[in-house]
């Protein structure tokens, strides 16, 4: 019977690369998310190791972990790269990122209690001297 989750060492031996290159992938690419026991190791699925095993064929192809990332996130580099994918291999584009909340102009109020925090501060450094 195969194991279904594996520690780090493991899984990178089965794929071929070390497990600082795991690590350095896993900091760049948002999909690879192993799961963490309570003593923060990193254990990976059996399933996992497909994805791994293209992401290191794509290295191997020359492409950069950024690459890899576009492709997994947007699937928009496998078109004419020759990377042996299918049309249901390509990842699905994700929806554009919600855009984030447009700060208020500076003349806008503040909180009402920022200004005697800043009050208290100010009468502390110049107390402490």
């Amino acid at each position: 019977m195969e194991k279904v989750w594996m520690k780090i060492g493991e899984a990178a031996r089965r794929i071929g690369v070390s497990p600082k290159d795991l690590r350095y992938w896993e900091s760049i690419i948002p999909e690879i998310q192993p799961r963490r026991s309570r003593g923060n190791l990193r254990y990976y699925h059996v399933d996992e190791l497909d994805r791994l095993q293209r992401i290191r064929g794509w290295l191997q192809e020359g492409l950069t972990v950024g690459d890899c990332r576009q492709l997994l996130l947007h699937g928009q580099l496998t078109r004419g790269l020759g990377l042996g994918l299918d049309e249901e291999e390509a990842p699905a584009p994700l929806p554009a990122p919600a855009r984030a909340p447009r700060r208020a102009p500076q003349s806008a109020p503040r909180e009402p209690g920022l200004a005697k925090v800043r009050a208290a501060l100010k009468r502390l450094l110049t107390q402490l001297g």
